[in-house]
């Protein structure tokens, strides 16, 4: 929809809510795991041809496995986000990444999205929670990035005046509720969303940070 105020076009365009952004991110997290999965397997066995592997002394492939887990998680998410904004979940349910100039996120921004996305697991998922409240809907990981989520079908340029008006007209104070359940009876399962990065990815972040959660 566009109006003309002053001779200038003022687009609106519709952010996506939080509970299909949420169900995006469950696609994309058991895509995620059980490719790591098969790609930590698929290492693990090269490893044990090749007499690489040791169970009784240091386990270099542990470590190998670990670092392709990590790469593949950041190719998954990088290249789908600066390729066509989406990620094989967000386009399952029809929704894309974009910047303020209407297009797929640039490779830098991409990168401050996913250490967003870090971040938000980090805080018990409070980052992510954000986005149900926000006005545009962003995350943390979207205003670290300068990014929005909105539907496929909807285009806008830099030289467009864009209004962003969310999809869903109303704080999602359910899952505000869910969120405090969450936090006081199984705190940890707020900062699984770690693991939408993919198990090894996880592994690694939960060793640096102590396994707090």
């Amino acid at each position: 929809m566009a109006e003309h105020t002053d001779s200038t076009e003022v687009k609106t365009v519709k952010v996506a809510g939080f509970g299909l952004r949420a169900a995006a991110f469950l696609i994309d997290m058991a895509i995620v795991w059980v490719l790591g999965m098969l790609l930590g397997v698929a290492i693990g066995l090269v490893g044990m041809l090749l007499t690489m592997y040791s169970a009784d002394g240091p386990a270099p492939m542990d470590r190998l496995i670990i670092l392709g887990g990590l790469i593949f998680s950041i190719a998954y998410y990088l290249a789908a986000w600066t390729k066509s904004g989406q990620t094989l979940g967000k386009m399952a349910v029809g929704i894309k990444i974009v910047g303020p100039d209407g297009q797929p996120p640039s490779g830098g921004k991409a990168v401050l999205r996913y250490l967003g996305y870090i971040l938000n697991g980090i805080v018990l998922s409070i980052g992510f929670l954000w986005a149900a409240f926000d006005r545009k809907r962003q995350g943390w990981h979207d205003k670290i990035a300068g990014t929005y989520v909105i539907y496929d079908d909807e285009t806008f340029s830099d030289v467009t005046s864009v209004r962003l008006e969310p999809a869903d007209n109303r704080p999602g104070w359910v899952w505000l509720v869910l969120w405090i359940v969450l936090a006081l009876t199984m705190p940890l399962a707020l900062a699984s969303t770690i693991w939408g990065l993919g198990p090894y990815v996880a592994r690694l972040l939960v060793a640096l940070f102590g396994g707090g959660g």
